[in-house]
């Protein structure tokens, strides 16, 4: 039997069992006018039992039954009105498990909580067919229908399973119900990407998840970057055997993010390098107008954007002679060296790079012919090395070291200046340069908290989306997590870095949040009003179709 009230969802339950369950539904119409009728009927035997006791004068049952019979009149008016459909349905589960212990558990849990208002039936001395009427055979032997609404038939769907189907990975938490130990791959065969968002109110535990997901992939030799905004990680990176880098004006380490680095490819099952430098010009004629919309009303026009791409073009190609081959990258000295194989090598180094002031100079000069560019001169001005902004211009001075995680801590920089986001955006590019596109075989992750702070301006939004939908190429998870949702939500680049991550993490939510996270993550409302009562540490994962 049914109780009058029905969550969404319900027969996800005989699923969180701890053991194998399988559950076959046999569905058959009723007939709508005997439906009434029988309604009617059991409404004359209320009504008498009713006033029987008012007689008596007796109320042990009489607000019981007056609400019963609320219930079947209403139930009444919506079948002879069509609001409704009557059907039979006979729900049949068999539980199974190759662990007695495991199997005993679950059968006893079913006997002692009877499950909030369902009369669960052993099928008595019918064990036999009651095997055959459920999956794989599904022939209904068992006739025990009971009758059911259509809307309470239908939110008996959809099943979700509660224990993800990874064969390997690194442990992320335990189900909540069956206490089941998921474990967790952002890079299992059937995902289409590798990205991850989480989104949880503050408090929800998101910075927690972010420290385990790091601290357990260590452990699987998965290498990680982190851009923290608030410098909150920085016990964990250190306790992992990590490097944290404080990026402030006054630091030690100075990064150039026009640097060209050579890119690791697997062709043929081998690691080729290969120099993209089209796709070099395109990234930094992104960040340069970044760069120029930092400080400007208005959007710099086309005739703008198109000497940026000429320069910079001029710049790398012809200037500093780059190609696609690696060895125009170095220069070649005339002497060998001998590698702790007995290999022999060539003893190469990094010719000097461009970086921001060859290209501001060249503008300088080509505004000094055509005021036109002036207003674009004026505009990046302050981010020549001196300048106000100009931390960025430079040659690096800093190398990736092959640690578990290196964390960029940016809590020494202002909250609302231009250039802690600018830094935000040139960490990344260099990231990208020198961690991302290195050693394909290798897994590796870069995790954006606060990832919000990026779409506040479109050239930083837009920047982030495009991360998001390229690192997959290179072995790569990009994971961005946000305790303020509706930045995402009310942004055409957020809304895309959220579909485009096969991973998905739902903390508590706020309720303002409601209607976008319903719509987004296309999810119940009574799915979100499960969100809203999460505690601490409770989430809702949604990885691939799971």
């Amino acid at each position: 039997a049914l109780p009058s009230i029905v969550r969404f969802g319900y027969l996800q339950r005989f699923f969180q069992l701890g053991a194998d369950v399988h559950v076959s539904l046999h569905i058959d119409p009723a007939d709508n006018q005997s439906a009434i009728k029988k309604r009617t009927h059991m409404m004359t035997r209320l009504k008498s039992e009713i006033s029987l006791e008012i007689k008596a004068g007796t109320d042990r049952t009489i607000a019981f039954n007056q609400q019963l019979h609320a219930l079947l009149e209403e139930e009444r008016e919506d079948i002879r009105l069509g609001r409704e459909r009557i059907f039979y349905v006979t729900i049949i589960l068999s539980v199974s498990s190759n662990i007695e212990e495991e199997f005993q558990a679950a059968c006893e849990r079913i006997e002692k909580e009877g499950f909030e208002g369902f009369h669960v039936r052993e099928a008595y001395k019918e064990h036999d067919i009651g095997f055959q009427s459920v999956a794989p055979l599904g022939e209904n032997f068992l006739h025990h229908p009971i009758e059911m609404t259509g809307t309470a038939l239908a939110n008996a769907f959809p099943f979700t399973n509660s224990k993800f189907s990874h064969e390997y990975g690194v442990p992320i938490g335990l189900d909540f119900y069956t206490g089941h130990m998921n474990k967790y791959d952002a890079w299992e065969d059937h995902l289409v990407n590798n990205n991850m968002a989480i989104v949880g109110t503050s408090g929800s535990g998101k910075s927690f998840l972010i420290k385990g997901l790091i601290a357990r992939s260590a452990l699987f030799g998965i290498k990680h970057v982190l851009i923290d905004i608030e410098g909150e990680y920085t016990a964990t990176v250190r306790a992992l055997g990590g490097v944290s880098v404080r990026i402030d004006e006054n630091a030690d380490f100075h990064f150039n993010p026009f640097e060209l680095e050579e890119e690791e490819m697997m062709i043929d099952g081998r690691i080729h390098a290969v120099v993209s430098v089209k796709e070099k010009i395109s990234d930094m004629e992104r960040l340069i107008i970044t760069m120029a919309h930092l400080h400007g009303e208005d959007r710099i026009d086309a005739y703008a954007v198109s000497t940026i791409n000429d320069i910079l073009q001029h710049l790398y190609e012809v200037e500093f002679g780059f190609t696609a081959d690696p060895d125009s990258l170095y220069m070649v000295h005339n002497e060998w060296i001998r590698d702790e194989r007995g290999d022999f090598l060539t003893n190469r180094t990094k010719r000097p790079q461009p970086q921001f002031s060859h290209f501001y100079d060249r503008l300088v000069e080509r505004a000094e012919q055509d005021p036109r560019l002036m207003d674009l001169v004026m505009r990046l001005r302050r981010f020549k090395a001196g300048g106000t902004a100009g931390m960025f211009d430079c040659q690096n001075t800093s190398s990736l070291r092959d640690v578990p995680v290196l964390q960029f801590d940016f809590s020494g920089m202002a909250e609302h200046s231009p250039v802690r986001l600018l830094g935000m955006r040139v960490l990344l590019e260099w990231v990208f340069e020198k961690f991302v596109k290195k050693n394909p075989r290798i897994k590796k992750r870069v995790v954006i908290d606060e990832a919000q702070k990026f779409l506040e301006q479109e050239d930083f939004a837009m920047f982030l989306d495009n991360i998001f939908r390229r690192i997959r190429k290179y072995s790569g998870s990009a994971v961005a997590a946000t305790q303020d949702f509706r930045k995402f939500a009310d942004n055409d680049y957020g809304r895309a870095i959220i579909q485009n991550s096969s991973s998905k993490v739902l903390l508590k939510q706020d309720k303002n949040d409601k209607k976008a996270i319903m719509d987004i993550f296309q999810i119940e409302e009574r799915e979100f009003e499960d969100l809203m009562s999460f505690t601490r540490g409770q989430g809702r994962w949604s990885v691939g179709e799971e």
